[in-house]
């Protein structure tokens, strides 16, 4: 049998390697491998990072500062009109006294009344009155135009004033004074009573309410009953 010479160059010496030795370098190749390659891709993001953040930030506060003048550019406030600069009132009353310090009270569906005062405009008024004598009158309408400093109330379409003795009368416009305790209409009415029927082209209640005038041209229809209506108590059989 032949014997191996220490230097026969077709002797291959055996390598023995720790366990997991060689999984572990292939390992570390591996990790060495991807950071050189994120590396300098790394590197640069951070240096872009570091001059980006800073601007962003200069820039946020600037937008910070200057938005109410940027928004006062794009956002001009409207002006509003005279209607919504009026106040609105729903289902109120006004109550005063005439200059003999006789009640009275105005009440309404709606109204407006513009910001400095003056003259209220009124939907579906109702004004209720004292007269003298101690009788009351009513009067209603679709608009009513109020100027609480003179005690005026225009009122117009589908006019209605009620007495309290039992008198309605109908026409399409209608002022009360109140510090006068006067109610009178210049367009044309119908009046319906007790004691019958008048037309005439306008009206007016005088006297405190004890007589109702009704311009001319104006017709008269009394019932068969009237006459004795209009006698006193004591003379009535």
């Amino acid at each position: 049998m032949a014997a191996n010479h220490p230097n026969d160059p077709t002797k291959v010496e055996p390598t023995i390697e720790p366990a997991g030795g060689s999984t572990d370098r292939l390992r570390s190749l591996s990790a060495i491998s991807r950071l050189s390659a994120y590396t300098p891709d790394y590197s640069r993001r951070v240096r872009q990072l570091r001059v980006v953040l800073p601007i962003v930030g200069v820039l946020t506060l600037v937008i910070v500062i200057a938005w109410p003048h940027i928004r006062a550019q794009f956002y001009r406030p409207t002006e509003t009109s005279q209607e919504e600069r009026q106040a609105r009132m729903i289902n109120g009353r006004y109550v005063g006294s005439d200059s003999h310090g006789r009640p009275y009270t105005v009440t309404y569906e709606s109204a407006e009344q513009a910001p400095g005062g003056g003259p209220i405009e009124m939907v579906n008024p109702t004004a209720e009155l004292t007269l003298g004598n101690g009788h009351w009158v009513a009067v209603k309408a679709d608009r009513g135009h109020y100027d609480q400093a003179g005690g005026l109330l225009d009122l117009s379409g589908n006019v209605e004033l009620f007495h309290d003795e039992g008198y309605r009368f109908t026409t399409e416009s209608a002022h009360v004074e109140f510090n006068k305790n006067l109610t009178w209409g210049e367009r044309s009415v119908i009046g319906r009573g007790p004691k019958g029927e008048v037309v005439g082209r306008g009206f007016r209640i005088i006297n405190n309410g004890d007589a109702f005038v009704f311009t001319g041209p104006a017709k008269l229809l009394l019932r068969p009953d009237a006459a004795r209506m209009l006698q006193p108590e004591g003379e009535k059989r």
